[in-house]
């Protein structure tokens, strides 16, 4: 693992490239946080093998996407076919030459054919149907066995080998959703790529994908026997104080929070790292979530006939197909986002924070939390023989982080890199390529708008605008002390770990992400009024103010 640190004398933190060319920072799954130190490794080993197979199985010419950390945080850039990791990038030789190296390289070639088997045999459908026919059951099995381990009753060696446990645990689990992400990326970026070329932008494309996303309102669909006994009336919900006050509504609500609880309290809900809570430890989002659970989610159809109308008439056969392959490689995306990552990482969350007691108590740590300051081969020797880093070393790195977030990190780090021509690449190719950068582009955070003084603006996600108080959260924890029903959460990112708010919440305003970001596809799985990639929004509404969220112009009006 490489992670370059980098500091002046006055402490102010210096970002450089880790390698020649230009890398990006990804900031979609824990926003511009550095990564904890014991997730490093595994997060960085996932990414890369897992990144690696959909480019091969879409016959993409890219051997994988590098991913490095700079002072922590997690840098990427796509390394070509032929490209050796480090050297120094190239300008794209001339269209003609590059049609000739694409059709005479031996790996080029053989990428091309699998591009075309890949769309002519409809791959994405094999990894959606393997999924959910095969390997959805035995992963929900396995975090379920790794969450039935009472951790109090192991000594410290044991309690040692369940973490490293429940870390490649993770990093298998997290090296599958990669693995196969090119079936839900693929469709949905043909369907996009296409669009655009019809003139249907890349928000009102994935807006047809609206439905497809069942693993998003799991949640309400769990807690229905809730959200229909509070309907009731029988019991006013102000007397509700606790979880189990909402459990004792009866033996059909009781067994829909138990399950819920079973299958989503040791998950991630703010990042995908482990420096944050789960579930499981936050009752009050528990009881928020509860409260408010709808038996009902007003969620319209998407108006396919709206769009088909804009595509040219020689064209709507294909758009249909399109649109039906998109929606049935759509419907993979969260599920498997939250068994493979958030509920494993959740785990390794779970395992640490007893190791953090057991260290705490022995003076190891000042803090529980700096335990996942540890590096996991420093975590070990000091749960075995009680030597690694003294617990004034693990909080001055926890502060550094902090120092490293606040800095903020640069999004782009190295010079600008031309891309080579897509139209010399074979038309199979060409066609996965553009499908996976649509996708990838759609999923960003856009350039800023000219906003005036009172307003902020993005893209927009609903048509009904919504107006209530701001809950302004720079840190998604700070939410379940501040965030009351109806409010508008207005924070820097959401993933499929903060599901569990949406019931909760008027509107959403984010600062980070794209059309088919995950804060769009939950917005529009649970009607949320939303305005998405809303640069400063955390900065400039005030917390506790009146706000206008207006999806349909896609901005924030302070009122």
């Amino acid at each position: 693992m490489i992670d370059i640190a980098t500091e002046t004398d006055s402490h102010e933190v210096v970002f450089e490239p880790p390698a020649p060319g230009q890398w990006e920072l990804e900031t979609s799954h824990h926003g511009v946080r550095p990564l904890s130190p014991v997730l490093r490794g595994a997060y960085q080993r996932a990414f890369e093998a897992g990144i690696a197979e959909p480019l091969e199985r879409y016959g993409l010419p890219l051997a994988t996407v590098q991913a490095r950390f700079v002072n922590g945080c997690l840098y990427m850039r796509p390394l070509a076919i032929g490209e050796k990791p480090g050297s120094t990038p190239k300008a794209p030789p001339p269209a003609f030459v590059m049609k000739l190296i694409a059709r005479l390289h031996p790996e080029l070639r053989r990428r091309a054919k699998i591009a075309e088997r890949a769309f002519a045999e409809r791959r994405w459908r094999e990894e959606v149907d393997q999924w959910f026919d095969h390997d959805r059951s035995p992963q929900v099995d396995r975090n379920l066995a790794l969450q039935a381990v009472r951790l109090s009753e192991l000594d410290d060696g044991e309690l040692a080998a369940h973490v490293a446990t429940t870390m490649a645990h993770f990093e298998e689990s997290a090296r599958r959703n990669l693995a196969t992400h090119g079936g839900d990326l693929i469709p949905s970026g043909d369907l996009l790529a296409h669009c655009e070329g019809w003139g249907v932008d890349a928000n009102e494309a994935a807006a047809l994908l609206a439905g497809s996303s069942p693993a998003t309102i799991e949640t309400a669909v769990i807690l229905r026997p809730v959200a229909e006994a509070i309907a009731q009336g029988a019991v006013p919900v102000g007397s509700l104080a606790s979880v189990d006050d909402v459990r004792s509504l009866g033996p059909d609500v009781r067994a829909a929070v138990d399950a819920w609880l079973e299958l989503h309290a040791w998950r991630t809900v703010t990042s995908d790292d482990v420096d944050r809570p789960t579930l499981a430890e936050v009752p009050t989002l528990q009881l928020a979530a509860l409260l408010g659970a709808s038996g009902h989610l007003d969620v319209s159809e998407p108006d396919d006939d709206a769009i088909r109308s804009r595509v040219p008439a020689e064209s709507r056969t294909l758009f249909d197909e399109l649109l039906g392959e998109a929606r049935y490689g759509h419907r993979q995306r969260e599920d498997i986002r939250g068994l493979c990552w958030n509920w494993p990482c959740g785990l390794v969350r779970r395992s640490l924070l007893e190791a953090g007691r057991r260290l705490h108590a022995s003076g190891r740590v000042h803090d529980v939390e700096h335990v996942v300051e540890l590096f996991p081969e420093e975590l070990n020797e000091l749960l075995r023989n009680a030597e690694g880093p003294t617990a004034d070393a693990l909080a001055k790195r926890a502060a550094e982080r902090d120092q490293v977030e606040a800095a903020p990190p640069p999004r782009l780090l190295g010079e600008p890199e031309p891309m080579p021509p897509l139209d010399a690449f074979p038309k199979a190719m060409a066609r996965a390529t553009v499908a996976l950068m649509t996708n990838l582009g759609a999923d960003a955070t856009p350039p800023p708008g000219d906003d005036e003084p009172s307003t902020v603006s993005g893209i927009g996600i609903g048509d009904t605008p919504y107006r209530g108080r701001a809950c302004v959260v720079r840190d998604l924890m700070l939410a379940f002390d501040q965030l009351e029903p109806g409010d508008v959460l207005v924070a820097p990112f959401t993933g499929p770990s903060t599901n569990s708010l949406m019931p909760v919440i008027g509107a959403l305003v984010v600062e980070e992400g794209g059309a088919i970001c995950h804060a769009a596809i939950v917005s529009r799985e649970f009607g949320l009024p939303a305005v998405i990639g809303a640069h400063g929004a955390t900065t400039r509404i005030p917390h506790g103010a009146q706000v206008e969220v207006d999806p349909t112009n896609g901005i924030v009006r302070v009122l």
